[in-house]
């Protein structure tokens, strides 16, 4: 057991979890969360200054991975030191993300083809390479998908963001069906608006949906706007 650590947990100690987008927000909580459990920790991460700093944060074991989950090349290369390091991948996490608020009428080809290939395509290309480095062993693995309450709720400036999400609970919904009958769990978690650097400037509930279920999702344009963070109506 790592020194000033709690006990491993029986599931996840000295197994090895790939995290995509681990260098900072969410996936950064939960490499650290794992790690701590016992686990190995694999990170792709497109940002170098995110990687630097975190693995100062996390410390040595972390084995890290610079490249772009949108790059079919880059995911499997962060595969490989998985692979030749721990022997494969038993869980991995989706969570490479990015964002940007603007009308569908304003949005540009390239804002639309960063989001949706980072959010939707990335998790694509990471979970068919985990299927196909899957073992025929039988062992219980899983895959965790963080999509969004933006996958079931619409709000004004998030038209990329919406439609990814979407897709990564409908392939979510799909891979659960495929590779369950490989003992493999696929399961997709819907935050709203959670602290991180993605989410700063927005003062809004949470987390981890801010009540936003049970009292509607207001519209993130309206706190943007409001707060300054877009000059258009």
């Amino acid at each position: 057991m790592r020194a000033g650590l709690s006990a491993p947990v029986p599931e996840l100690a000295g197994r090895t979890v790939l995290v995509t987008g681990g260098g900072s927000g969410i996936c950064k909580g939960i490499a650290a969360a794992v790690l701590e459990k016992g686990a190995n920790v694999v990170v792709l991460e497109i940002e170098p200054a995110h990687i630097k700093a975190a693995a100062e944060e996390l410390g040595p074991e972390v084995v890290w991975h610079e490249g772009s989950v949108g790059v079919a090349a880059d995911v499997e290369a962060a595969f490989a030191p998985a692979i030749e390091r721990f022997g494969g991948v038993d869980h991995l996490v989706d969570n490479a993300g990015t964002a940007a608020v603007a009308l569908v009428e304003d949005t540009t080809e390239e804002a639309w083809d960063l989001i949706v290939d980072t959010l939707l395509k990335g998790t694509f290309l990471c979970t068919r390479e985990f299927a196909r480095r899957l073992p025929d062993d039988g062992a219980p693995r899983s895959v965790v998908n963080i999509s969004s309450l933006n996958a079931v709720a619409a709000t004004d400036g998030m038209g990329s963001y919406c439609a990814a999400k979407a897709g990564v609970k409908s392939l979510t919904e799909v891979c659960a069906g495929e590779l369950g009958r490989r003992n493999v769990r696929v399961n997709a978690i819907g935050p709203g608006l959670v602290g991180t650097p993605l989410g700063e400037g927005f003062s809004v509930g949470r987390p981890v949906d801010g009540g936003q279920h049970v009292r509607g999702l207001h519209s993130y344009w309206d706190v943007a706007f409001a707060q300054g963070l877009v000059e258009r109506p």
